[in-house]
């Protein structure tokens, strides 16, 4: 069995399509989604469409949560809350149905998938270092909790009670005597210097998780952000990877 875990969207449907593509050539099983469907891009509706039709669950992004009217813009900077003033004008009643059904976290077999963290998932808090991945892992019982939010994807481990460490390569055996974190990163809006989209693949047969990285038509993208008058520094950022 394969397995396909992807998150941050971020309305980019021409990201989207490429690594749905992708997801056919890899001939995944099942396919998971862990949040923020729109904000930032120009697609919100056929992002969630989409989404809908490759996954096996959908769990809740704060971009998400605020599309819906439950959270509060004032903690988003000024190009986050353009970006959702704009999404909420735009989304159809159906996909609003389809939103407001996904969930905050999601356990299943040796994983344990959320959007921001395990601890207070509610709250959409980051996981920057080490420290504050540390204090997370008290907060889940399975082998892997998987995660995206702040789109930088990471693979960090932690055996027994020593602390935990990052994994310094894009693929990783999961072994019994060690725990693990992984960030999956975004497929809509990467910020850790990779302008490609990305997802991550966990073969249950080998026991391998794989980052994998996906080219896409940014070009297409950034023309349709401008189209609907977007703010410009996140039209730039995508071709940027920050």
């Amino acid at each position: 069995m394969k397995y396909g875990f992807f998150s941050d969207v971020h309305s980019n449907e021409e990201a989207l399509t490429a690594v749905a593509k992708d997801f056919e050539e890899q001939k995944l099983d099942k396919i998971y989604f862990l949040g923020d469907a729109v904000g930032y891009g120009a697609s919100p509706n056929e992002c969630v469409k989409l989404i809908s039709q490759v996954t096996t669950k959908c769990l809740m992004g704060n971009h998400d949560y605020a599309s819906l009217g439950l959270l509060d813009t004032d903690f988003f900077n000024q190009y986050a809350k353009d970006s959702i003033n704009w999404t909420k004008t735009i989304l159809n009643d159906k996909i609003l149905e389809i939103l407001s059904n996904y969930l905050l976290c999601c356990k299943q077999g040796d994983f344990h998938m959320v959007h921001s963290t395990p601890k207070e998932p509610e709250n959409w808090h980051y996981i920057l270092n080490l420290s504050e991945a540390e204090e997370n892992f008290s907060y889940f019982t399975k082998r892997v909790c998987l995660i995206g939010h702040s789109h930088r994807p990471v693979i960090i481990k932690k055996y027994k009670d020593r602390h935990c460490f990052i994994h310094n390569d894009s693929c990783v055996q999961i072994e019994e005597e060690f725990r693990y974190m992984i960030n999956i990163g975004s497929v809509g809006q990467p910020r850790d210097g990779n302008n490609q989209a990305c997802y991550l693949i966990y073969d249950a047969d080998n026991k391998t998780a794989q980052l994998r990285r996906v080219a896409y038509d940014i070009k297409k993208a950034q023309r349709k952000m401008k189209k609907a008058n977007l703010p410009q520094y996140l039209i730039e950022r995508l071709a940027l990877g920050r």
